[in-house]
């Protein structure tokens, strides 16, 4: 014990004297220096400064512009970057597009933070606050903050100068067609917005002949032309007109021209094929039937049930005439149904025709609907839609007893020994109340053109699509709201006594479109966008709904 206890004076002495060892060593490390301006011990660097005079002294955001010049244009509300880009007001795309235009932000001074600043909406001025860095020495960075000022000035970006010449268009695509109605061009209408192919058009004008499809570019006409040619058989010509020309720099400035001509032939038309027309159609009637037109012509023979398929090149090398078209067809009725045997029938009944299933060739014996009561003349026709009629139906088709054939083979016509071609079944509810509709392109008449009326040919697309499924999948069906539901209603109330009549004859088995296959629109609006969007969105009772936006 008094060996411990003189042991622990020594014990502690060497340890204080260890420790201020290690002070000493450890400040001898550290070489400080006194500041040259202020006198404040300091790290020794190249300027002799310390950070704080060297912050008072040397200043890194003298080359950096404080005040820059922002183009807008006064009309769409984009931005120069170059190219006019849209903006919303303190975004990222607009914050970048600020920065762009500070000079003095380089490889030297490094942009450390970038921040807005609020200013008033109408004061047409843009702060931005930026963190800089700079290394004024060696190991010595130094970092100050700014402000940068910019100022909106007004331009017209060139889109919008074109908007008031004739020339705010580039390019132009023209879908024609010849026939007395719009079929044809209300059913494309509908692909163009299911594809949502009409992204790219600036303007659309309707004429008596067609639609007109303006593009700001050559390519984004192209694009849509090629969208036509597999939605439809059509002949493509290309045109150009020359608007101006710089005989000092060589260039040009031309308007472009695609002409779509679509084929004339339309779906349930009657077509006459001479004899040796086409090696790919030997064998075929001289009246065809036409089943369905998309970018083949499908030709069916009503008697035999053979379908046959013309490509569009093949078509506009030789073109079939049209004989009989809608205009033309008769309303019967149906008395008695007798199926083919396909053991009296020569091939059996094969064919590529959509609902062949529902298709088969049969005697078919008629009366003409407005025949009833006068007189007792029937009909025994075979028809390839005797699989679905049945007696008490009413059916449309062909008198070809009361169509003129001149200029055509009479003979090769007479030797098909048909006097009546059935084409389709008719149902008594020609106008009922549908809970579904189609939406629309919004089209501008050409000045001093009259008015198209195009609610006869829509009805017709409107039965189509009812009577046929697969015709349905490519187009959007959108359910009727609230608002546009009362106003049908009120529409039907006012003509009375007509819709409670026709509700009465309706058929029981009469085609509907299924709630599964419609769509709830919602439509989103943009005023500076050249064209209207529409975005389809799934209807089911359970969707929520969208929040009404604030005043």
């Amino acid at each position: 014990s008094s060996l411990s206890l003189s042991f622990r004076p020594w014990w502690r002495a060497w340890r204080m004297k260890r420790q201020n060892d290690d002070v000493m060593a450890s400040g001898a490390a550290v070489n400080t220096v006194l500041c040259c301006s202020c006198g404040v011990p300091m790290v020794p660097n190249q300027t002799m400064r310390c950070a704080q005079c060297l912050k008072a002294e040397v200043s890194i955001i003298d080359g950096i512009s404080r005040q820059v010049a922002l183009p807008r244009c006064r009309n769409c509300g984009r931005y120069n970057r170059p190219p006019w880009t849209k903006a919303e007001p303190e975004s990222r795309e607009l914050l970048g597009l600020c920065l762009k235009r500070v000079k003095g932000i380089g490889k030297d001074v490094r942009l450390v933070d970038a921040s807005f600043i609020w200013t008033e909406e109408h004061s047409m001025r843009i702060r931005v606050k930026l963190t800089v860095q700079k290394e004024v020495a060696a190991s010595s960075v130094l970092q100050q903050t700014m402000v940068v000022e910019f100022q909106v000035v007004n331009q017209q970006c060139e889109d919008c100068q074109k908007s008031f010449t004739p020339h705010s268009w580039n390019a132009i695509v023209q879908v024609r067609q010849k026939v007395p109605h719009r079929r044809t061009l209300c059913m494309l209408e509908q692909l163009i917005l299911k594809n949502d192919a009409h992204s790219k058009v600036l303007s659309l004008k309707q004429t008596p002949e067609g639609l007109d499809f303006h593009f700001h570019q050559r390519s984004h006409a192209q694009r849509f032309a090629d969208f036509i040619d597999s939605c439809a058989p059509n002949q493509q010509k290309n045109s150009r007109h020359l608007i101006s020309h710089d005989a000092t720099s060589n260039s040009f400035c031309f308007k472009y021209t695609i002409l779509c001509e679509l084929c004339p032939i339309c779906s349930d038309d009657i077509v006459y094929i001479p004899k040796g027309h086409n090696a790919s159609m030997n064998g075929c009637a001289p009246l065809m039937l036409c089943h369905k037109v998309s970018n083949a012509i499908r030709l069916v023979d009503p008697v035999s049930l053979r379908a046959w398929d013309m490509p569009a090149n093949e078509y506009f090398k030789r073109p079939f005439v049209v004989v009989c078209s809608r205009s033309h067809l008769t309303e019967y009725m149906v008395l008695n149904v007798e199926l083919e045997d396909e053991k009296l029938t020569a091939t059996k009944a094969r064919h590529h025709v959509p609902g062949k299933g529902k298709l088969a060739v049969g005697d078919v014996e008629v009366a003409r609907l407005s025949d009833l009561g006068v007189n007792d003349e029937r009909h025994i026709v075979r028809s390839h839609l005797a699989g679905v009629l049945r007696p008490g139906n009413h059916v449309m088709g062909y008198d070809l007893r009361c169509v003129n054939v001149s200029g055509l083979d009479s003979d090769a016509i007479e030797l098909q020994n048909a006097d009546i071609l059935l084409v389709r079944r008719q149902y008594k509810n020609k106008r009922k109340r549908r809970g579904w509709e189609l939406k629309r392109l919004d089209k501008a008449q050409v000045d001093g053109e009259v008015p198209v009326d195009e609610e006869a040919d829509m009805e017709e697309i409107m039965r189509d699509l009812e009577e046929d499924e697969e015709l349905r999948k490519k187009v959007n069906l959108y359910r009727l709201g609230a608002s546009a539901a009362g106003a049908k209603k009120s529409t039907a109330a006012a003509t009375g006594a007509e819709e409670e009549d026709e509700d009465v004859e309706e058929d029981e088995d009469a085609p509907e479109v299924p709630l599964a296959e419609l769509l709830e629109g919602l439509v989103l609006r943009d005023d500076s966008a050249p064209f209207a969007t529409v975005v389809a969105q799934a209807a089911s009772p359970f969707a929520p709904t969208p929040m009404p936006e604030p005043p």
